[in-house]
């Protein structure tokens, strides 16, 4: 018996063996890479020689620096709590077949099968001070809103963000409703028979059928706000004007290739993994303890 386990526990580890070999090759391999990178000093890409912990010193002392992380942080407290409560109530209403309901998934979904660069395009020729939502608020009388919305620092960032919003609308809706669709009728046919109305049905049997799914799209959000804006920056605003948009991974490409300072941008990007890290273990560990409180 104790041999047929110790075989068996032998051949799952060489089942997942293959899969672990390509995680370390994808990410686990750049990951130690860029922390070496960011231990030497570099000249036109070119190393020249180690300085330790130097490139991080003068990192932490960049304004820019604080600026781009502020950034993220306005996009993810602002993206992610307005895209997932979007999602809920839509997720419902399209689950319950309400009349329209075709079209929100219409609409919703389309920027899904959309390139994210495409996407980025559509509405760089949407929101230019040249474009079909400057025009109405001209034709209507509201010029005062005409304004360079990707232009002006006042308004970049907020014109990312709603970007992102409308983009990430329906992958949440789509990981919402696939949940809904396993939860048994018969919940809430019981709760119909004990008098529950569709609110309290909401509230009290979809929404906590649906906490586990929400955590995992935070923290699918996180990681994405974190690491995958490079295409709507570099399209929409090229991270200006000034560094008013700029987000930490499109600081990590403007010090390697553009300033050509690899060790300073291999640190930044030591530093966003860090802080995705830092900010996905808070969330988790936060849930987990409010979720501990409310059993008691």
């Amino acid at each position: 018996m104790r041999n047929s386990k110790w075989l068996d526990r032998r051949a799952s580890y060489l089942f997942i063996l293959p899969s672990l070999l390509i995680i370390i090759f994808v990410y686990v391999n750049p990951m130690v890479q860029m922390f070496t990178y960011s231990m030497f000093d570099w000249s036109y890409l070119q190393r020249t020689e180690f300085v330790g912990l130097g490139n991080y010193q003068q990192l932490l002392g960049i304004n820019h620096l604080y600026t781009t992380l502020f950034n993220n942080l306005k996009i993810i407290i602002t993206v992610v709590p307005i895209v997932t409560l979007i999602a809920l109530l839509f997720a419902q209403a399209i689950f319950l077949k309400i009349p329209g309901y075709k079209i929100y998934s219409f609409l919703f979904f389309l920027p899904v099968i959309i390139p994210d660069i495409v996407v980025a395009q559509i509405l760089t020729s949407f929101l230019n001070s040249q474009g079909p939502l400057n025009q109405f608020f001209r034709a209507v009388g509201l010029d005062f809103l005409a304004v360079d919305w990707l232009g002006d620092s006042r308004f970049s960032l907020f014109s990312i963000i709603i970007s992102l919003v409308w983009k990430n609308i329906g992958f949440a809706l789509l990981l919402f409703l696939a949940r809904l669709t396993t939860i048994e009728r018969s919940i809430y046919e019981a709760a119909e028979i004990d008098g529950a109305s569709e609110f309290q049905q909401y509230i009290y049997i979809t929404i906590p059928m649906l906490k586990n799914i929400v955590k995992v799209y935070v923290v699918l959000q996180i990681i994405s706000i974190m690491a995958f804006l490079f295409n709507y920056i570099y399209v929409l605003t090229d991270g200006g004007p000034g560094f008013s948009s700029t987000v930490l991974e499109y600081f990590v490409y403007l010090n390697i290739f553009k300033l050509q300072d690899m060790g300073k941008g291999a640190a930044a990007g030591v530093l966003l993994i860090v802080i995705s890290i830092l900010m996905i273990s808070y969330y988790l560990f936060s849930t987990k303890r409010l979720e501990k409180r409310r059993n008691r």
